[in-house]
């Protein structure tokens, strides 16, 4: 019987499939602000951001300047950023050389920053990368919140540690992804994003190339060996054929069994 077990195990493991892959991770489309400043609805008509049938990325238009939407999730609310290794995604269409950038909130007790990183990022290492701008913080605080260990300091809006550009590694282990400082909070503008997310991928801006439509697809992150996709998670229907195999195997268990009380009864 354990050797019939042991390949009923076998068999439902080789059949439902066992090789590791991506972790599915459930991002969300969001609008943040209109052309006049407003972050609340009624939205502009026109500002619109609507996720892919596969759920790993969005088409969004922004027709005018100032207005902002996002595609965030909370999923990795809690973890510590420094141990973001990279994000990546393929663009289905839009403007040459305008990507959608990275916004993430973040959190070190009492106090909150947006890190974010507007150049193309796509597949780099962020332990090296060294261009991790700094928003929506409390100016009457030091940044020295946000390092392990140095000086912190802000130069043409990028983050800086003793004078010299950061980059994710530098952060304090203790500097976490949360949900986001509420609006009319300290420090906090109307590009905010407030969808109630950390993690943010941001489309929409003032300056004039981020005017028009943007898309993309196949979104991809990685925290240290840790590797994750956006997807839809919705639940996953189990296929027939393995409903009828797992009856057939019971109802065989429940013969051998059968047979083998008859046969200590005679």
């Amino acid at each position: 019987m354990r050797k019939l077990l042991l390949s009923i195990c076998l068999i439902s493991i080789f059949m439902g499939g066992s090789s590791a892959h991506a972790v599915g991770v459930d991002f969300n489309p969001f609008n943040i602000r209109n052309n006049g400043g407003t972050v609340a609805p009624p939205w502009d008509v026109g500002l619109s951001i609507v996720e892919n049938a596969a759920g790993d990325g969005f088409s969004a238009a922004t027709p005018l300047s100032g207005q902002k939407v996002g595609y965030g999730t909370n999923a990795f609310n809690g973890r510590s950023l420094n141990t973001l290794s990279t994000v990546d995604w393929d663009k289905v269409s839009g403007k040459i050389g305008v990507v959608s950038y990275l916004n993430f909130w973040v959190q070190r007790g009492l106090n909150y920053a947006i890190i974010a990183s507007e150049n193309d990022y796509r597949g780099t290492d962020f332990s090296t990368r060294q261009e991790w701008k700094v928003f929506e913080y409390d100016t009457t605080v030091s940044l020295d919140w946000l390092l392990g260990s140095g000086t912190g300091g802000r130069t043409s809006q990028y983050l800086t540690k003793d004078g010299v550009n950061v980059n994710l590694s530098d952060l304090h282990d203790d500097v976490v992804l949360y949900t986001g400082a509420p609006p009319g909070s300290n420090g906090v503008g109307t590009g905010a994003p407030q969808g109630g997310y950390g993690f943010n991928l941001i489309f929409g801006d003032t300056q004039s190339n981020f005017v028009g439509s943007y898309a993309l697809e196949n979104l991809t992150m990685a925290f240290g060996d840790e590797q994750f996709e956006a997807a839809n998670l919705a639940p996953v229907p189990i296929p027939a054929a393995v409903w009828m195999f797992g009856s057939a195997i019971m109802g065989f268990v429940g013969f051998r069994r059968r047979k083998r009380l008859l046969s200590a009864g005679s």
